[in-house]
């Protein structure tokens, strides 16, 4: 399964994230998920 990782953002994600989305999932869907 996939991982993105969101760069952490003083503002938006202070801490970053890391999702896991299905194959053929847009970054968008998964990041709304």
């Amino acid at each position: 399964m996939p991982k993105i990782v969101i760069l952490p953002h003083q503002d938006l994600c202070p801490d970053g994230a890391v999702l896991e989305a299905n194959s053929g999932e847009t970054i968008l869907d998964a990041a709304l998920a």
